[in-house]
């Protein structure tokens, strides 16, 4: 019994060995410790490439900054702001001073003020009086005076040699040149300037451009009446218009070019209208009039495109080409049609003065005050147009009529039945431009608002004066002085943020080390910008060629520092240099003009280069956003791993626990045997 019961003890505590084990966390724990040093060395270089990223921002905003803060340098508007005051404000007011209005005192006295023409019509009873009959009518209105400093000028073509009389003539004076042997055209010039009358020429006779002809310019401003003759039978003596008419010394408005072309009634082919570089073709067609040709063109597509309009002239047998931009035209209009003659003349001495009285005809439907009114509001001539209720009697109604302000906006208007705004009695103001006289110069405007006098003032003009008015400027560079203090603290701080990302890591310190394995970036940044801001102007002007001349250095941790006394020491002396060495007296410059910028556009135009779409630090940037999702990537692919790893191990343990129950049941039977052969020995 004794020995039995041993036996089967022994081999029971053999097969005792059921599972109890908790295989799923075996798995997960043989798992992890595969998968979390991994996991921990990628997840790292993740968080390192966040770093770097949001450091790399930072870097690129900081860089921006300071571009900013040099820009803020670059206008040479708001490096100084200016003050102004006027001796008398009821007369003359001061708008706008800009920062680089020119300092001094400016006496002034104003003789008289720009205003409108004003008059009124005839009394009404009514809005709806009827002034015709009850039937429509025309109202013919004329706005606008000649007021233009262009000349004529006309070019003659001839030959070298003449021996007969030269006869110059403008319309009224005639200088004839005795016969002689001319070898040269610079003989028959200074021959014609040496004539018996010369001075008394409406024009002036010299060489032309070429040197291949005689010019012939106008001495008055404005259109010409005539044009010149010059004659000398041994010679061709053409005058041309070479030169569209028109010789612009100075930017003027209102006088344009106007051409006229001859013309056939017929026309079946094309029509090509062009101001050479506008062209505007019109399909083959039969065109019994000229009118019809007109109309044919300016339905033309591209017609609106043109620079001058076209339409009939005053005989209907012809065309009238009438640029619509004022001053110097670059080329004659053309116009072909092979079926009949189109050529392009100057038959009206080339220039028409667009701002002489435009006449305008409009049709007043309604016969009516109010109708009236309507009317001519509806043109949109300048004219403006307001019915007034006096009140005073039965008659209480009148049509008030406002110009524009200056001497141009005159304008007179005729009608049947007469409205009796002609009426002396009706005038309420007459159109006249402001004078006012300047350090001896007597000075015109068509308004009371001057801004072209006093450098970056606006004058408003209130009143007439019999005695100076005196205007003081006077400058404030205390801007110029922020703006510098502000440029000196930013490149400090950008100085801090690059040392902070490059230092070894302090935990006090926000992302410290964050570019430590990129300290080449870093190193680039601050030689490039050191190189940049400390280098001379472009544009260096005197004793004034780099920051250093205003009290700008580095100390020994290369931070910068402004030596306020040496920097308040040159403004005082050579303020007008300094801007000039860091705006080149320009303002609002485009960063990649090849023109000379002055220093604050230059290093604003390097920075700017570092933060570009393609500049270095957005490259590195990109690098690191890469090299993250690279690394993400890779952190996924070890997820993957180990989930096989883990789901082999669960399987591995489940056929362990299979071959444990089966054991299991292996040691139940044999305790079922051993106890029976227990019993049969007890027995």
């Amino acid at each position: 019994m004794t020995e039995v019961s041993s036996v089967a003890n022994t081999v029971l505590t053999t097969l005792d060995i059921g599972s109890g084990i908790d295989s799923t966390k075996l798995a997960q724990d043989l798992t992890d410790a595969v998968k979390i040093p991994q996991q921990k060395a990628i997840q790292a270089k993740i968080d390192a490439a966040e770093a770097s990223i949001s450091a790399y921002g930072l870097v690129k905003l900081g860089v921006n900054s300071l571009k900013a803060s040099f820009e803020k340098l670059n206008d040479a508007n708001e490096l100084a702001t200016s003050a102004g005051t006027s001796s008398d404000v009821t007369k003359m007011a001061l708008s706008t001073v800009a920062g680089s209005a020119l300092a001094g005192t400016y006496d002034f006295t104003i003789s008289q003020l720009a205003q409108n023409q004003r008059v009124v019509s005839d009394q009404y009873t009514s809005a709806t009086q009827a002034l015709n009959s009850g039937s429509s009518f025309d109202i013919t209105m004329a706005v606008g005076t000649t007021k233009s400093s262009v000349t004529a000028e006309y070019n003659a073509t001839v030959t070298a040699s003449e021996t007969t009389t030269l006869v110059v003539g403008d319309g009224t004076n005639t200088v004839s040149v005795a016969s002689a042997t001319y070898n040269s055209i610079e003989d028959q010039v200074t021959a014609i300037q040496n004539g018996t009358g010369y001075n008394n020429l409406l024009f002036t006779v010299g060489l032309n451009s070429d040197g291949d002809g005689i010019a012939f310019t106008y001495k008055t401003a404005g259109s010409v009446s005539s044009t010149p003759t010059f004659t000398g039978s041994g010679s061709i003596h053409a005058i041309t218009n070479s030169t569209v008419g028109v010789s612009v010394a100075t930017p003027v408005t209102g006088v344009a070019a106007k051409y006229t072309a001859t013309g056939t009634a017929a026309e079946t082919t094309n029509l090509v209208v062009s101001d050479g570089t506008t062209t505007v073709t019109i399909a083959s067609a039969t065109y019994t009039t000229i009118a019809q040709q007109v109309t044919a063109i300016q339905g033309g597509t591209g017609y609106s495109n043109l620079k001058f309009t076209v339409s009939a002239n005053d005989s209907n047998d012809g065309f009238i080409f009438q640029y619509k931009s004022t001053g110097a035209v670059s080329s004659d209009p053309t116009l072909t049609g092979s079926a009949s003659s189109h050529t392009v003349n100057t038959s009206v001495t080339g220039v028409s003065a667009v701002n002489a009285a435009t006449t305008t005809t409009l049709n007043v439907s309604s016969d009516t005050p109010a109708g009236i009114v309507d009317a001519i509001n509806a043109a949109k001539t300048g004219v403006t147009a307001t019915l007034v209720n006096t009140g005073t009697d039965s008659n209480t109604f009148r049509i008030l009529l406002s110009g524009t302000t200056g001497s141009n906006g005159v304008f007179t208007l005729s009608s049947s039945p007469d409205l009796g705004f002609h009426d002396i009695a009706n005038s309420l103001q007459t159109a006249q431009d402001s004078i006012i006289n300047y350090e001896g110069i007597s000075v015109t405007r068509e308004t009371n608002s001057l801004t072209d006098v006093i450098q970056g003032v606006t004058l408003n003009l209130l009143g007439t004066s019999a005695s100076p008015i005196t205007v003081n400027i006077n400058s404030d560079t205390s801007t110029l002085k922020a703006n510098v203090k502000s440029m000196v603290t930013t490149y400090n701080d950008v100085l801090t943020l690059f040392n902070n990302f490059t230092s070894v890591e302090d935990t006090d310190v926000e992302m410290s080390g964050a570019l430590s394995d990129d300290t080449s970036l870093i190193r680039f940044l601050k030689d490039k910008m050191h190189a940049a801001i400390f280098g001379v102007s472009s544009s260096p002007s005197g004793s004034m060629t780099a920051l250093r001349d205003i009290g700008i250095s580095v100390n020994q941790y290369g931070q910068m520092i402004l030596d306020e006394t040496k920097y308040d020491s040159s403004v005082q002396s050579s303020y007008s240099d300094i801007v000039t060495m860091l705006t080149a007296n320009t303002s609002n410059q485009n960063l990649y003009e090849t023109t000379s910028k002055g220093l604050a556009q230059d290093v604003a135009t390097i920075l700017g280069n570092f933060t570009e779409t393609n500049g270095i630090i957005k490259s590195r940037e990109t690098t690191s956003i890469s090299d993250k999702a690279e690394t993400e990537d890779e952190l996924v692919k070890l997820e993957a791993r180990m989930d096989t790893i883990y789901t082999r191990y669960l399987k591995q343990f489940g056929a362990m626990e299979g071959l444990m129950a089966r054991l299991d049941k292996t040691k139940d039977y044999l305790t079922s045997q051993f106890e029976t052969l227990s019993k049969a020995y007890d027995d």
